[in-house]
């Protein structure tokens, strides 16, 4: 019996050393933020601002700075409350062509579709949640 999970555990580890070796060659596939593609990621870097609606109030006020060092920050300042502004900071990532998923540092991801000089707020792969208010939700580069 001991022999069986041996030879079990073995096998798990081939196989989980396989699929690292996968993703290793894979990742030349990954886009950067310099590609320079239709409707790619290319020149993100900078500050973007905007008014997102929100319920009880006039809207948010956004604003948010991309950093070349793979950093942000999120300030978001609810318009007609005097105690409510906030400010995020953390690191972002390039999850696919047009995409950058922004990690705070409690952890708490937010999403947004980089689009001819703008970013939406949007879901991991790029879709907002109503198109036809697309423009209610997104940030302008300043």
């Amino acid at each position: 019996m001991k022999t069986i999970k041996v030879i079990a555990l073995a096998a798990l580890v081939i196989f989980l050393a396989s699929c690292g070796n996968q993703q290793t060659a894979d990742q030349s596939n990954i886009p950067t933020i310099t590609e320079n593609e239709q409707g790619s990621v290319t020149d993100i870097h900078g500050t973007y601002e905007g008014v997102i609606p929100a319920p009880n109030t006039a809207g948010i006020a956004m604003h948010l700075t991309i950093n070349s060092d793979e950093t942000f920050v999120l300030t978001r300042e609810y318009q007609g409350n005097k105690q409510g502004s906030f400010k995020d900071q953390g690191r972002y990532t390039v999850i696919n062509d047009n995409v950058i998923e922004l990690t705070d540092k409690k952890g708490i991801k937010t999403y947004y579709r980089v689009d001819n000089g703008s970013v939406i707020l949007s879901d991991p792969e790029g879709n907002v949640a109503d198109a036809e208010y697309a423009s209610q939700y997104q940030l302008r580069k300043i």
